[in-house]
């Protein structure tokens, strides 16, 4: 009989925990695209590894801690501004939109992780590689200093040119999967955690995921869908909504809807 698959998220986290005993002053960020165990087992290897970030004094939250996932082109960086075709992986194109880094810096400091959840379809259609995935993450983390606790990204795409990237994928939104897996790898609480993006797919993962959910920019016209709580014009709106919201929770008082 062929012995189980390892749990990875496990391991990683008793890496990420060793790392912490001997470098306490760091915080890194951890970047994953990894083939669940159901995944066709002819995919390109790609282990999960870690990213450096700037240090952080502080300690990371304990298990059970609240998280805003964070879509992340059109949502915190530049990007349909900046090529043709709305796939960016030139790490010398990241641009912050305005007032990200401030909104981000609200967020971590009132106790959130921050974790970067992205659909990478570029991947699959042969624009880039995982690596240029991985340098665009690591560039937009060098720009927040070091605020993303963690990435996640879906590089599969059932309209592909790459073979081995060409099908659906559980981790591609609007499935939850990107979700799901950080929150177990980071012993997130789901039900007090966000997500934020401007596409309504952004919302459904979020609300598949047990998330509240904000849209930035305008809601969907002719579609009504129940998996957006609140819209607002950017992230700084958003991050001043998530603070006011998690103290309506702190003092037992209804949420807004």
């Amino acid at each position: 009989m062929t012995s189980p698959l390892p749990r990875v998220c496990s391991t990683t986290e008793l890496r990420w925990r060793t790392r912490r005993a001997t470098a306490p002053s760091l915080r890194r960020a951890e970047t994953v695209h990894r083939p669940l165990a159901t995944d066709n087992q002819t995919d390109p290897p790609y282990p999960r590894h870690m990213q450096s970030t700037t240090p952080s004094p502080s300690p990371p939250p304990p298990p059970g801690s609240a998280a805003v996932f964070l879509d992340r082109d059109d949502t915190l960086i530049r990007c349909n501004d900046v090529t043709t075709d709305g796939d960016l992986g030139d790490p010398a194109l990241v641009e912050l939109l305005p007032g990200v880094r401030a909104a981000c810096e609200s967020l971590v400091g009132d106790g959130l992780m921050l974790v970067v959840v992205s659909n990478q379809g570029g991947v699959a259609r042969g624009k880039y590689g995982c690596d240029a995935v991985d340098a665009v993450n690591a560039r937009l983390n060098e720009l927040l200093g070091g605020l993303i606790t963690a990435f996640r990204y879906c590089p599969y795409h059932p309209k592909g040119s790459v073979r081995s990237f060409t099908r659906e994928h559980p981790w591609r939104k609007p499935a939850p999967g990107m979700l799901l897996d950080a929150a177990d790898a980071l012993g997130l609480d789901l039900s007090a955690s966000w997500m934020v993006g401007d596409k309504l797919r952004d919302c459904q993962a979020g609300r598949s995921a047990g998330c509240r959910t904000v849209l930035l920019g305008t809601a969907p016209r002719d579609e009504a869908d129940n998996a957006i709580d609140f819209v607002v014009p950017d992230m700084t709106v958003a991050a001043g909504l998530i603070l006011r919201e998690r103290t309506r929770r702190a003092h037992g008082e209804t949420p807004s809807t």
